[in-house]
């Protein structure tokens, strides 16, 4: 493995659907979710409101963990970002308004159009929108050849049928 550079890594946290938030309880028990999740101005936004689980652990412990990978369907090619640091509440309506649109355009270019998402019809005053204010950031990657680099340029396996993944 070996690391990744900036842009590289913006890349894959622009490119991915999901990243899976990873917390932990008061006594150290883990709790790990996916999320769909916005990546800008150097911070991971996440539509997440405070019931269950997730927010038991939240009330008493904002530091996360939260970690994004891409692979190729033989495995020849795989990349992972993690990011460490604080999941804040947002409160400021302008920022919260850039992020809907910048997460809105994310998702309609990546679904291609398909389904609407989550927050739309939620009036931003009470749209729960939080960021992970990132205290550490890192990525790596498999050394890859030449010819192997499907990870890092918005190739991703599960674009296709199931069948054309190399899946039954």
């Amino acid at each position: 493995m070996i690391e990744m550079t900036r842009d590289e890594i913006d890349t894959l946290l622009e490119q991915a659907l999901i990243g899976r938030l990873c917390l932990a309880s008061p006594d150290g028990r883990p709790y790990c979710l996916p999320f769909p999740f916005c990546w800008a101005n150097g911070s991971v936004y996440l539509r997440i409101g405070l019931s269950g689980r997730k927010g038991q652990i939240l009330r008493v412990n904002d530091r996360v963990c939260f970690e994004v990978d891409s692979f190729s369907d033989t495995l020849d090619d795989y990349a992972s970002v993690l990011i460490e640091g604080r999941l804040v509440p947002v409160d400021d309506l302008d920022e919260k308004a850039r992020i809907r649109q910048l997460n809105d355009a994310k998702y309609q270019r990546l679904r291609r159009g398909r389904r609407a998402g989550h927050g739309r019809a939620t009036p931003l005053e009470q749209l729960p929108l939080r960021k992970i204010v990132v205290e550490q950031l890192t990525g790596r990657k498999k050394e890859s050849t030449p010819t192997t680099s499907a990870c890092l340029t918005g190739a991703r396996p599960m674009d296709r049928p199931l069948a054309q993944a190399g899946r039954p």
